[in-house]
């Protein structure tokens, strides 16, 4: 049975290969211990000026849980087509077991481990859509819902269309959920550009687990999207 491996030995695995995955660092809590698991390593690389990511999954075996390592300064878009088919592959291979997850890792600097957040119910959608279109042509599924859009870039958040500053996102959040009088449960749908870094967007999934409220539900469909294609303009916080 594998246990945890170290931070450090994410760090250097491939050093003999002058390769190394830097994993996000967050103050944020997760779990820290996943025993019978496989490790899928997602490197930062280069080639011809554009940035892309170099998978790594000879060792997985599908009866086990699987630890994605995915280096940080990689954006959604050079690895999230590949997590959805890697996700298809865990859950539905022949040789897979019931009651594998696929988890994320990162570097938890209150604890000072490596921690882990499951991810193996989201669905990416990563065409040219956000949760208000999906939720206009999905009306009747949410409708016992105070639904809430979220959608981070980089540096700048929305709330419902109403911009927010990175460092005033969760106080803002908490305060808009707390305040709220309706009786209806309410549901966070998460919309991330897919030029945001692997970093941004583990700071924003891990902040929102960890929100504890009784009456919140965050969508497990997750929409990656291109600002072009959805006229997307994040114009609206200055710099």
């Amino acid at each position: 049975m594998k246990k945890l491996i170290p931070l450090l030995f994410i760090l250097i695995l491939f050093s003999c290969n002058k390769k190394e995955v830097k994993i996000p660092t967050l103050a944020e809590k997760g779990i820290q211990e996943v025993f019978n698991h496989s490790q899928v390593w997602f490197f930062f690389d280069v080639k011809d000026n554009d940035t892309i990511a170099n998978l790594n999954r000879k060792n997985t075996i599908s009866t086990t849980h699987w630890i994605y390592n995915i280096d940080k300064r990689l954006p959604l878009k050079t690895f999230i087509p590949t997590i959805i088919t890697l996700q298809d592959k865990h859950k539905n291979s022949i040789h897979s077991e019931e009651g594998m997850h696929d988890y994320f890792s990162y570097s938890d600097t209150i604890s000072k481990k490596l921690s882990f957040i499951a991810f193996d119910s989201v669905v990416f959608k990563s065409n040219a859509i956000t949760s208000r279109d999906y939720l206009s042509k999905h009306a009747k599924t949410y409708e016992n819902y105070l639904n809430i859009s979220l959608i981070f870039t980089e540096l700048k958040v929305w709330i419902n269309d109403m911009p927010v500053e990175k460092k005033d996102f969760k106080a803002t959040l908490l305060n808009i959920l707390k305040s709220s009088t309706s009786d209806k449960q309410k549901m966070l749908h998460l919309n991330f550009t897919e030029n945001i870094s692997y970093q941004g967007y583990l700071y924003y999934k891990t902040l929102i687990n960890n929100i504890t409220y009784t009456t919140i539900k965050t969508n497990t469909i997750e929409f990656i999207f291109n600002e072009e294609k959805v006229g997307f303009c994040d114009c609206l916080i200055n710099e």
